[in-house]
């Protein structure tokens, strides 16, 4: 009977958070333009949101079906118990993916590659703007310490004079031709400090 409410809160968790994924940002998301005042917006894109949302489900899926294997059978067998950690490794990926996808969706970031000028503009904070070569002060990279499903979250940490701008692998997989070439100003100019984390919340 226990087992049975497991799997029916799991269910109604899952539901629920699935739909607000897939229902995309919401009212609230900053309204997205190639183009400002000359700026290029570098962005993620839906596809690859929903790309993400759609895998980091199904390993949390795997995440809970294992849990509840291991706890049935955990009782009998105790050494099967050590799969548990494993399990919850694979739920947490939820968190995470929430995580990164609200990052990506609350601020947009535009690039103007003819004075290297950055300005974010975000739906809660001030917006930002600094000079991707005068302002910068270091460049990190933290990202997880394996892929799921070929999903392998991670973002950039820029640390400026003027405050902190953290930009998730999400945008960063978009290959349109305004994030190419936003990344490959900050890889020539900058050596990147990379980190591996657990869990790269941001």
């Amino acid at each position: 009977m226990k087992i049975l409410l497991i799997v029916f809160l799991v269910g109604i968790l899952v539901y629920f958070i699935s739909r607000r994924f897939f229902q995309g940002g919401g009212p609230q998301s900053i309204v997205r333009a190639n183009q400002k005042n000359g700026y290029l917006l570098i962005d993620t894109s839906s596809a690859i949101i929903s790309n993400v949302t759609k895998r980091t489900l199904w390993t949390v899926g795997i995440g809970f079906v294992l849990f509840l294997i291991t706890l049935v059978i955990g009782i009998k067998i105790k050494i099967i118990l050590i799969a548990l950690p494993l399990s919850l490794y694979l739920i947490a990926q939820l968190f995470v993916c929430t995580n990164h996808v609200k990052v990506a969706r609350n601020q947009r970031l535009y690039f103007d590659p003819n004075n290297n000028e950055i300005w974010v503009d975000r739906i809660h904070g001030e917006e930002m703007r600094f000079n991707l070569l005068r302002d910068v002060q270091q460049v990190n990279e933290v990202k997880s310490v394996q892929a799921n499903r070929g999903i392998l979250f991670g973002y950039y940490e820029l640390k400026t004079s003027r405050g902190k701008l953290v930009i998730p692998y999400l945008v960063q997989q978009n290959q349109h031709s305004n994030n190419r070439l936003f990344f490959d100003c900050v890889n020539q100019n900058f050596k990147i400090v990379v980190e591996t984390k657990l869990f790269p919340i941001i």
